[in-house]
């Protein structure tokens, strides 16, 4: 009997309690309410030259800080596993292809909201060259750039072309969601 009070009790509370909870609202993403960004170290100097771009941008206050920030892009190189296969029965190293070598990635650099530590938006370097007249990189929160031939002033450039891409279409799609009418 005493359970059974324990029971309705219980699910009296659940339920006065459930209609009264608020829904958060959402969050916006970061990389438009963002306003100050660290840049970790990179290779071949390029973080100087994004910090560079960064500031001449005026987007995000670029910092070399990592407390109190934001948002916070570093760079990384990826994780290979070797393959081995069995040659004269010893395990060597599997060859690589020339397809394989030009689609993997020099380093990837992402930029992660310092709150929730998600990443809101990475590009992968590829040791590439681009195809004469076209751009290739794509324009989304995963973004491919090719480097081959490019100074590290230059692929700062293309990474920030990119950033400022994405973060136009995000501020674009969100103006127009703030704008359309409530029904």
């Amino acid at each position: 009997m005493k359970a059974i009070a324990y029971s309705l009790a219980a699910i009296c509370l659940v339920a006065v309690t459930v209609p009264g909870q608020q829904h958060a609202p959402e969050r916006p993403n970061p990389l438009v309410d963002g306003k100050l960004m660290f840049v970790g170290r990179m290779p071949e100097n390029l973080d100087s030259w994004i910090v560079a771009g960064l500031r001449s941008w005026g987007k995000y206050k670029p910092t070399r800080d990592p407390e109190g920030v934001g948002l916070e892009m570093r760079a990384y190189q990826p994780q290979r596993r070797t393959e081995y296969e069995m040659r004269q029965g010893i395990p060597q190293p599997k060859k690589t292809g020339k397809r394989d070598r030009d689609r993997r990635a020099m380093f990837s650099i992402v930029v992660t909201d310092w709150v929730t530590g998600k990443p809101v938006w990475d590009a992968d370097i590829l040791d590439r060259k681009q195809k004469k007249g076209r751009r290739e990189t794509s324009t989304g929160s995963h973004s491919e750039i090719y480097a081959r031939g490019l100074s590290p002033q230059a692929l700062a450039q293309e990474i920030l072309r990119t950033l400022r891409a994405y973060v136009t279409k995000l501020s674009e799609a969100g103006a127009a969601a703030g704008s359309a009418p409530q029904s």
